[in-house]
């Protein structure tokens, strides 16, 4: 059996090579050459994390197939060769939220509901222990298990764009789907990292008359390159008066959509949302240790959800727009490093030792 090589998380931010064996083929599953994995914004935190090794991470995978069960080709429409990007998710693919395309809230898929994180199937985070291993894309190869979650995509789309599948599938759910940006809303979005510049991105290709996104004054090179990304104001909260700034721009209504993608650890994001929202706007707040006055909410018929992950709609509508060419998709993807740079690629996504790092990808074939 051939021997596939994977970056294996085996401590606190430390990574090695390991070989595992290539997984037996069956009927219903299949084995994927990894073209280019994305390290996603999550994948810092949970390289620092404790008791979470060993892992191979990358949950942001395109490649191409290289062996396919014949119960796997019937069911997904597939064959040996096609090219494909994946979610993270392995559903159970019958309860109710599998069969709306919804795998984020799949309990066996749902990270605040299962036990045990770490031991739960689930590309780019679970135990390496668990066979067949190959459980993440920062791998030569990877196990395609019978309930992947499965984008065919176009032969000749690039493998790293195709990886923002995923972040711009968040961008999609968050600020569209979820947060209800569209034709002639104006869109307030906090933070510049690959998810905030999607949901700029997103909002703008739904049809919103202003995006403006908000960062700080370390970010003004993603500030700047937002403008070319669908924001209409680039604000950098510290030496700029926001709310002046919202308020000029909406003659003084307020927004209609909020974004948060930063976690706002103090809820000093969720008020100030609030403060600058329209009667009747939508809010995604991220932040798990903020709380919303309630009375606020009231007064102003506001709409409240926290972004949580992306459905099947959010990750194809992210792909189509990839497909579009109509957005320079290529000025997200910043660093590309091959497998023996993973540590490096995951640090210069934290902000480390690498300056001006987007969106970052690992792509095994690659050399450095």
């Amino acid at each position: 059996m051939t021997a596939v090589r994977a970056a294996v998380k085996t401590g606190i931010e430390k990574t090695e090579i390991r070989e595992f064996p290539m997984p037996r083929l069956g009927d219903d599953d299949g084995i994927l050459r990894i073209e280019s994995s994305g390290v996603g914004g999550s994948d810092p935190e949970m390289y620092r994390r404790e008791n979470t090794a060993p892992c191979v991470m990358g949950h942001e995978n395109v490649g191409t197939i290289e062996a396919l069960g014949a119960g796997a080709a019937k069911r997904w429409g597939l064959r040996p060769g096609d090219r494909i990007a994946l979610h993270e998710y392995l559903p159970c693919w019958h309860c109710d939220w599998c069969r709306q395309g919804d795998y984020r809230l799949c309990m066996e898929a749902d990270f605040f509901n299962v036990k045990d994180r770490f031991n739960t199937l689930r590309y780019g985070t679970c135990n390496a222990e668990i066979a067949p291993h190959l459980w993440g894309g920062f791998a030569e190869h990877m196990y395609l298990a019978p309930n992947a979650v499965i984008h065919k995509i176009p032969a000749a789309m690039d493998a790293r764009q195709a990886t923002m599948a995923v972040p711009l599938g968040n961008g999609v759910q968050w600020a569209v789907l979820d947060g209800g940006a569209g034709l002639g809303k104006t869109v307030l979005v906090f933070g510049p990292g690959q998810q905030g510049l999607s949901c700029a991105l997103a909002a703008k290709a739904a049809g919103a008359r202003t995006v403006i996104l908000v960062g700080l004054t370390r970010d003004r090179a993603r500030l700047d390159l937002s403008l070319a990304l669908g924001a209409d104001i680039a604000v950098d909260a510290l030496q700029e008066d926001l709310t002046a700034i919202v308020m000029a721009a909406t003659g003084g209504m307020g927004v209609d959509v909020v974004v948060d993608t930063t976690g706002d650890p103090d809820g000093s994001i969720a008020e100030l949302a609030i403060s600058l929202s329209a009667k009747g706007a939508w809010l995604s707040l991220n932040g798990l240790g903020a709380s919303v006055p309630i009375n606020e909410i009231k007064k102003r018929y506001l709409t409240v959800r926290a972004p949580r992950g992306h459905s099947y709609r959010a990750v194809q509508t992210a792909l189509d727009i990839i497909a579009a060419g109509t957005w320079p998709i290529d000025k997200l993807c910043s660093h590309d490093f091959g497998l023996d740079r993973v540590h490096d690629a995951i640090l210069a996504t934290a902000g480390r030792g690498i300056e001006g790092a987007i969106h970052v990808t690992v792509s095994p074939g690659r050399a450095g």
